[in-house]
């Protein structure tokens, strides 16, 4: 089985409040990406899944949104939701791997992606967010806590502090802010997460 369909056989076989990473409230993440700054600003969430964080950025009048999931059952899933407003959302199946921006972006927000990363493919994706947030912009990261799960539905995960997720983005961005979460899964178990804000160098550094 492809990953591809690993994550469509998650989303089609089971409810929202199956999902160990399911949460209702965004505020977290709403706080950490703030709201948008101009009339062309854009948004990427990685990892989109069947997040409600979008229906948030709708009601924040985002210009640009991109939702970016490896599960075309999840997007699928999202855009019924969503119905009409779903109509100017750019919606991206496929990987970060694989992924190549089309437009720059304000903030990039990733809550839970980044901890399923091998060595190689993270620095393919430090290298693509680089690419695709303008100097300035953010990226708002949230992976698993060194006490927090070593895996999540069957695969392995790799896990940070705020110091781990500096140097691993260190060239390109600056660490902004860091907080720690304990978030509590539909089935009451706690599962703690390290939030960073980072921020786009004006220039990169060798």
């Amino acid at each position: 089985m492809s990953v591809a369909d690993h994550w469509d056989s998650v989303y089609r076989n089971k409810a929202d409040d199956e999902l160990s990473w399911m949460r209702t409230d965004a505020s977290r993440s709403l706080r950490l990406i703030g709201s948008p700054t101009n009339s062309d600003a854009a948004i990427v969430d990685v990892g989109a899944g069947t997040s409600t964080l979008v229906d948030h950025l709708v009601d924040d009048q985002w210009p640009h949104i991109t939702l970016l999931d490896l599960s075309a059952a999840a997007l699928e899933a999202t855009c019924c939701r969503l119905a009409d407003r779903c109509a100017d959302i750019e919606l991206v199946t496929g990987t970060i791997l694989d992924w190549q921006p089309q437009r720059p972006y304000d903030v990039w927000h990733d809550r839970a992606v980044f901890h399923f990363l091998h060595r190689s493919e993270r620095e393919w994706y430090v290298s693509t967010a680089a690419q695709a947030i303008h100097p300035g912009g953010r990226l708002v990261l949230a992976t698993f806590a060194h006490d927090g799960p070593e895996s999540c539905s069957g695969l392995p995960t790799q896990r940070y502090d705020a110091d781990g997720l500096a140097a691993v983005f260190g060239s390109h961005f600056v660490l902004t802010h860091h907080e720690r979460e304990v978030h509590v899964t539909p089935w009451d178990a706690e599962q703690p997460f390290t939030w960073a804000v980072l921020e786009r160098r004006q220039v990169s550094r060798p």
